[in-house]
């Protein structure tokens, strides 16, 4: 099966390329955060709040961090979770969004911009307003009653959630990721359709049928129905 997730890790790849980098010690960010502390810098955890954007990673894609210490990163109809957390004694954030950032940081902030900077890398911001994204799909979607729920297969990291009203959200558990799709039920056909920015459209077209055991076979992978 050409699983639908290589449009996720696709996509991840392309936009975490300049992203990469390996974890380091808290050490090396208290040793900078000390020495931004000495030229007068000041911190607070809840600078970070908000919508974000970083051409270096990808003008297409935003980062979210709210005030709960949740964090995001959202492109078109993707999006990736992870969190982020504040240590004030040392003054660095510790922030972990699979794919893009992932290390503890160092934080500057000067009107609309945030500089994050860990011990081999070091990205710059600007404050950002998510686009409303609209999945672009034909008018008249068919629904087949029979996918609806939610699908989970022991082959793959992906899960399918199907709805009557022709959305669908597909997860990757591996990447912590989802996409929100609208799909079409036709002539053996799952047709998918997504944003993979807020102005790029998508499609994915994957074979599905039923077995004798009411299992649903996408290109030959076997679901099966789970309660969530």
């Amino acid at each position: 099966m050409k699983k639908f997730a290589i449009i996720l890790m696709c996509a991840l790849l392309i936009l975490s390329l300049c992203a990469c980098e390996n974890k380091t010690e808290n050490s090396t960010a208290e040793t900078e955060a000390e020495t931004l502390a000495y030229t007068g810098v000041n911190y607070n955890g809840n600078d970070i709040v908000g919508t974000w954007q970083c051409e270096d990673i990808s003008k297409d894609c935003y980062f979210i961090f709210e005030e709960n210490g949740d964090a995001f990163a959202k492109w078109g109809t993707s999006t990736v979770y992870g969190y982020f957390d504040y240590y004030e004694d040392e003054s660095y954030y510790e922030i972990d969004v699979p794919n893009f950032l992932y290390n503890d940081y160092t934080a500057t902030f000067d009107n609309d911009e945030m500089t994050l900077k860990s011990e081999d890398s070091s990205f710059t911001f600007k404050k950002a307003t998510m686009p409303q994204v609209t999945i672009k799909a034909p008018d008249k979607l068919k629904v087949d009653k029979k996918v609806l729920g939610d699908w989970q297969s022991a082959d793959t990291y992906e899960c399918y959630r199907f709805n009557e009203d022709s959305t669908a959200t597909i997860t990757d558990m591996y990447t912590y990721a989802t996409v929100e799709c609208k799909y079409n039920c036709e002539n053996g056909k799952l047709t998918f359709y997504y944003m993979s920015s807020d102005t790029k459209d998508g499609s994915r077209e994957v074979d599905y049928s039923f077995d004798e055991y009411g299992k649903l076979v996408l290109d030959g992978v076997k679901f099966e129905s789970v309660t969530v």
